[in-house]
């Protein structure tokens, strides 16, 4: 009797990387596989990320929501209806394993895991660890841009301010930005903002409106 041959073909690891690390990434598809992109000398087709989710979309055989962690946005595809994203609502904070794949010159992520984490300061944990693995590749920065782009003129007490009225303001639809600018004088609230969307306090829940995340 002829042996049989069996081969066990290893689950790839899913990579702890960040939004902008998948969007930047070269993307590649070969014979050998459905795709994946070039980092830090990993081929990376399986993903582990930590955000938001800031939009939600449910049809019949294909939902999808997009998801932001601070670094960049992008879009959750499922083709097998709306389970996997039921239960989740704009503003939860989900750990999302996946795989990455480009159709058409749009990247996003086929999700195998979606799960809440119930806590904010996660995506925080996770951005610091990113960032000691040389990770998260932001337009125009380089590995020390954030020891010299920190911002020391921003007054904590400002931030706290615009945070409480965020979420003083809001009725569900997000506050305007220009909202709150209005409210304070110079570019102090302007770059409090920034910051307080950079550290994933607060988020867009669609372009120019502002929403705290709880």
């Amino acid at each position: 009797m002829p042996e049989t041959e069996i081969r066990f073909q290893k689950r790839q690891v899913a990579h702890k990387v960040g939004i902008c690390d998948v969007l930047k990434g070269d993307f590649i598809k070969d014979e050998l596989s459905a795709g994946y992109i070039k980092l830090n000398d990993s081929m990376v087709s399986r993903v582990n990320v930590i955000a938001v989710i800031v939009d939600k979309s449910e049809a019949a055989g294909n939902s999808s929501v997009i998801i932001d962690d601070g670094t960049g946005r992008i879009l959750l595809k499922s083709f097998d209806g709306a389970g996997l994203f039921s239960g989740l609502d704009v503003g939860d904070v989900v750990l999302t394993v996946g795989r990455i794949r480009e159709f058409n010159s749009e990247r996003y992520i086929v999700p195998e895991l979606l799960k809440k984490t119930g806590n904010t300061l996660w995506m925080a944990a996770r951005k610091l660890e990113l960032e000691k693995r040389g990770y998260l590749r932001e337009a125009g920065k380089d590995a020390n841009a954030a020891d010299r782009n920190i911002d020391v003129s921003i007054d904590l007490p400002a931030s706290d301010e615009i945070y409480s009225l965020i979420k003083d303001l809001d009725n569900g639809e997000g506050v305007s930005f220009d909202e709150i600018i209005g409210k304070f004088k110079g570019s102090e609230a302007e770059n409090a903002i920034n910051k307080l969307l950079e550290n994933g306090n607060i988020f867009e829940i669609r372009p120019g409106r502002l929403k705290v995340l709880e």
